[in-house]
C-alpha cells in the first residue's frame, strides 16, 4: 500500500511540476478550464494488469486538469517499433508522447519511452519534469522497465525528432 501511495505521489509531483513550468496569462478561470498540455499515451502492452496501470496513470494526469490525455492502443508493439506509422495525424501536435511497449508486462521491454520535441534540458523545467515523471513511471511499474527520454537513449531522441517533423510532437 505504501508503494502505491508513493507512486501516485510521484506522478502528482511530476504533473504539478509541469504546471510550474507554464506561464498563466489572462483570466485564471479560463486558464483552469483549458488543459495546458497535450499528452499521447500509446499502450502496446498485452495484459490487463499493465493496461490498468496505464489507464490509472492517464486518468491521474487528466484529472489534474493540467493535460488533455489521449490513449491509443498499438497491437504487438515491440520495444523499438514505431507505433504511429499509418495513423492519421492529430489536428494539433502533442507536448508529450508516452510509449508503453509489449514486454512491460513480463519485464522484457527495453524501456518505457517519454518523448518530447527538442532538447528537454534547454527548455526551463522540462528536463526536471521528465525526471520526476520517470520516477513516477518507475514506481508504477515496479522497475520492470526504465523510463527513458530523448537525453537517455538515441532511439528516443531520433523518434522524438521524427515526431516533430511529422507533426506528432511540438
Amino acid at each position: 500500500m505504501r508503494t502505491k501511495k508513493r507512486m501516485w505521489t510521484l506522478v502528482w509531483i511530476a504533473t504539478l511540476f509541469l504546471v510550474g513550468t507554464a506561464t498563466f496569462a489572462g483570466d485564471e478561470n479560463a486558464a483552469a478550464a483549458a488543459p495546458l498540455y497535450r499528452v499521447l499515451v500509446v499502450d502496446g502492452t498485452k495484459t490487463l494488469n499493465s493496461t490498468m496501470r496505464i489507464v490509472g496513470l492517464a486518468t491521474g494526469i487528466k484529472q489534474s486538469g493540467l493535460a488533455d490525455v489521449t490513449v491509443v492502443l498499438a497491437d504487438d508493439l515491440g520495444s523499438f517499433d514505431e507505433p504511429l506509422v499509418g495513423r492519421p495525424l492529430p489536428e494539433e501536435p502533442y507536448d508529450l508522447v508516452l510509449i508503453f511497449p509489449r514486454g512491460v508486462d513480463d519485464g522484457t521491454a527495453y524501456a518505457i519511452w517519454m518523448l518530447v520535441g527538442g532538447d528537454p534540458n534547454r527548455a526551463e523545467g522540462v528536463g526536471q519534469a521528465l525526471a520526476l515523471l520517470g520516477e513516477g513511471l518507475h514506481a508504477a511499474f515496479a522497475g520492470i522497465a526504465p523510463a527513458m527520454g530523448p537525453t537517455d537513449d538515441l532511439w528516443a531522441g531520433l523518434t522524438a525528432a521524427l515526431y516533430v517533423q511529422t507533426g506528432w510532437l511540438k
